[in-house]
């Protein structure tokens, strides 16, 4: 019984993964004020291009690379526009949307066209951390991949810059008051660009863990909404890097368990087990509604006009 529970886990463990890294990409760019609502487009073109790039290369890494490099350019797109045009950042999200979607699967066309075998993405190293992997329940979170144990990093990293760093405290002094961060020196513009473009990079490594470790191919609207899951669970999160495992954790079991529970209950249509991960993440956030805090100026253009 044990022993199936820590499988349980560690399968949760491994969509946790995708989750926490999209997530804490929102949570970098949110935290200067830029609402990141595109990631369900930033992760299709980072699954597309890394996947594209891994089997043409034979490298899970420059796979990974490849797709936090698309990511990275959205972010890009999304800020530069914003900043210079000071277009809606909401619309800009959705527009982003569109486009990645549309340049995975356009992408994916040009390089593969049509294919009868599906190839699979090259494998990712899996590591066994020695005495904690064999701890009862929670040893799943120590046999996991390499990019589980960078999320893990990434998370630590990113408390401790928020929280103990100078800069970090700029970057969320931006999210709570974007002028009077400019009035004291700080540059409010360039943390907003490096941050979004560093966020949308994390939710390519995101995309990038779709075929390379979940699925093994890249197929259309393989993100099945997790980018829009990951918005809810940014701001369940309360846009805090300390939160996000235990967030992210949370909504990934409904979505592991979600199968399981069809088994027991035939009777009922699949569709709605597949709605169980959304309809969660509405009812968790109404009922801890009044504990929900958002930056004060999250999604507010700045101007020093």
């Amino acid at each position: 019984m044990i022993a199936t529970i820590s499988e349980i886990i560690s399968q949760i463990v491994l969509y946790t993964t995708i989750y926490a890294l999209v997530v804490l990409g929102i949570i970098l760019s949110g935290r200067t004020g830029i609402f990141n609502i595109a990631g369900e487009g930033i992760m299709l073109l980072a699954a597309s291009v890394g996947y594209m790039s891994a089997l043409t290369t034979h490298s899970w890494l420059i796979g990974f690379l490849a797709g936090a490099a698309a990511g990275g350019l959205l972010g890009f797109v999304l800020i530069f526009i914003h900043e210079r045009l000071k277009v809606d950042q909401f619309i800009l999200g959705i527009s982003i949307v569109i486009l990645g979607a549309a340049l995975a699967d356009l992408l994916y066309k040009l390089w593969f066209g049509t294919q009868l075998m599906v190839q699979r993405a090259p494998s990712v190293p899996v590591l066994t951390i020695p005495l904690l992997s064999r701890i009862p329940l929670i040893g799943g979170f120590f046999r996991q991949n390499v990019i589980t144990y960078f999320m893990y990093v990434s998370l630590i990293v990113s408390y401790l810059f928020y929280y103990r760093t100078k800069k970090g405290l700029e970057i969320r002094a931006i999210g709570e008051n974007p002028k009077s961060a400019d009035v004291v020196g700080i540059n409010v513009f360039k943390l907003r660009y490096l941050t979004t473009v560093i966020g949308a990079v994390f939710i390519g490594i995101g995309g990038a863990y779709l075929p390379m470790i979940l699925t093994g191919s890249y197929s259309f609207e393989l993100t099945a909404g997790r980018g829009y899951m990951a918005i809810g669970i940014a701001i369940f999160a309360n846009w805090r890097p300390q939160r996000v495992l235990l967030s992210a954790f949370i909504f990934a079991t409904f979505e592991v368990l979600a199968p399981q529970l069809q088994i027991f209950f035939p009777a009922l249509p699949y569709e709605l087990f597949l709605l169980l991960p959304f309809l969660a993440i509405l009812i968790i956030m109404a009922i801890f509604r009044k504990r929900i805090e958002f930056p004060a100026a999250l999604g507010d253009p700045y101007s020093r006009e």
